[in-house]
């Protein structure tokens, strides 16, 4: 009897201190459908609240898509119905498995979910969107000015579009995002790790290569 109460006792401690450690959100990196590729469907996000899940796809956070339970590796429905499972990577990534179809073939979809933390500086929103950025890759140079129309007047015109593409920076609670802009919708927002007046440092989402590139300021 003792030891069954001392197991109880144990479980329940560790149900709590995983709550308290998981409690936060997390932000899709990418989708592994099992044919080997990885891909990107768009914005998502969990929110977990002492093993309450709610689940948006919009990144104002307005729009609440579903709403689901965690129970050892399980997501339940709001009649406790099993509809997917989960595992716990660490305290900072979370695998979430659905069923689904790719080419007509079932498969199941590996989610991949990554803790969003604040963003490490000093500046404020206002004096980022003053700054310039290159990032270089293979000798390619990618430029990331904000809040500036990026195509030229003649483009515009080409495409018939009165905006073409801009880069904005916008934030959930204390994490900023480099955000792309396209036509005048968001096309990915991706959380930026570190930036200050001489670095911005940007967690790579989506992608299935490294988890981070940096880019530096334009002189």
């Amino acid at each position: 009897m003792k030891k069954a109460i001392i197991i109880l006792i144990l479980t329940i401690i560790s149900n709590s201190v995983i709550g308290q450690d998981l409690n936060g959100k997390y932000i899709l990196k990418d989708i592994d459908s099992g044919n080997g590729k990885k891909g990107y469907p768009g914005f998502q996000l969990l929110e977990i609240r002492d093993n309450k899940v709610t689940v948006y796809t919009d990144f104002m956070l307005k729009e609440k898509a579903s709403h689901l339970k965690m129970d050892n590796g399980d997501f339940l429905n709001s009649n406790n119905e099993k509809v997917s499972k989960y595992e716990i990577i660490n305290k900072s990534h979370i695998k979430w498995f659905i069923d689904g179809k790719s080419n007509d073939k079932d498969v199941i979809f590996e989610c991949d979910f990554y803790k969003l933390e604040p963003t490490i500086t000093t500046l404020k929103k206002e004096e980022i969107e003053k700054l310039r950025y290159v990032h270089t890759e293979n000798e390619r140079k990618t430029e990331f000015e904000f809040n500036k129309e990026l195509w030229d007047k003649e483009t515009l015109e080409l495409f018939k579009r009165k905006e073409g593409e801009k880069k904005i920076i916008e934030n959930i609670d204390s994490t900023f995002f480099l955000s792309m802009y396209y036509n005048g919708i968001r096309n990915v927002s991706i959380p930026i790790k570190e930036v200050s007046k001489e670095l911005l440092k940007l967690y790579a989402i989506p992608s299935g290569g490294p988890m981070e590139m940096v880019a530096y300021r334009k002189k």
